[in-house]
């Protein structure tokens, strides 16, 4: 058995929003200590991390040490779309189904169909970053929403004095925006060299979906590295992205 009940219903309505544009299906991993998934895409460009852990739940119950539950993420995430603000979320295995409860003032319940997949339990990856920079979750979607419809490129730029330029690159034009510490668009940045690195823009978008309920965004790259972006949402939880560098 698994249940677990969730106040927001919309974090998890644009976390499954994103990661839907990346996984056709995964695994998530229930025990004790919360709710986890860690899957590669099929062109293994891009990992999913995620983990919220139970305590952020107003109820968590598993009965086993380990729960495993396989997901359409299409599916799953035509369900979600319908939470509302106020909506909170149940969520509870019957059988060879994911009940879905979305709760505000009534209730709407959805049944889908679980998945049976293998689980392949991924290591964490191990890379040696060089520039960090946190920001506000609406800071990074102006970046996207700036530069997404001239750019198929992104390139992070960091400069020593704390400054993090993205430059989007298209056929026809391209367009820069920069954010530093001194005009507060940056929280936080720690940059060990000035090192720059292209990735694909559209992963951006995807991950951008994902933005519009957490509070914090973290990104993290070094030169010719995948760039590692996390998603921190209330309670603890936490959406991590790794996106391999652009070849052309």
């Amino acid at each position: 058995m698994l249940r677990f009940h969730f106040r927001d219903a919309r974090v998890w309505r644009y976390m499954i929003a994103s990661i839907e544009k990346i996984l056709d299906e995964g695994v998530f991993v229930a025990t004790p200590e919360g709710i986890s998934l860690r899957a590669l895409d099929t062109s293994h460009i891009v990992m999913v991390d995620l983990l919220y852990p139970s305590s952020a739940f107003v109820e968590f119950t598993v009965e086993r040490d380990v729960v495993e539950v396989g997901v359409s993420f299409g599916v799953l995430s035509k369900v979600l779309r319908r939470a509302t603000k106020n909506d909170e979320l149940v969520l509870e295995l019957k059988g060879n189904s994911i009940v879905v409860e979305l709760k505000r003032r009534g209730v709407r319940r959805f049944r889908i169909p679980l998945i049976h997949l293998t689980y392949e339990k991924l290591p964490e990856p191990k890379i040696a970053f060089t520039v960090k920079a946190k920001m506000l979750g609406s800071t990074f979607r102006d970046v996207v929403r700036i530069l997404k419809p001239i750019a198929d490129s992104v390139t992070l730029k960091a400069s020593e004095d704390g400054r993090l330029t993205f430059i989007g690159r298209g056929d026809v034009a391209s367009g820069e925006v920069e954010l530093s510490l001194d005009k507060q668009t940056l929280l936080e940045a720690s940059i060990e060299s000035p090192d720059e690195a292209s990735y694909t823009m559209e992963y951006f978008e995807y991950i951008a979906k994902a933005s519009q309920v957490a509070d914090t965004i973290t990104i993290q790259y070094a030169q010719e590295a995948p760039v590692r972006v996390d998603l921190e949402y209330a309670d603890g939880g936490r959406l991590t992205f790794y996106v391999s560098p652009r070849v052309d």
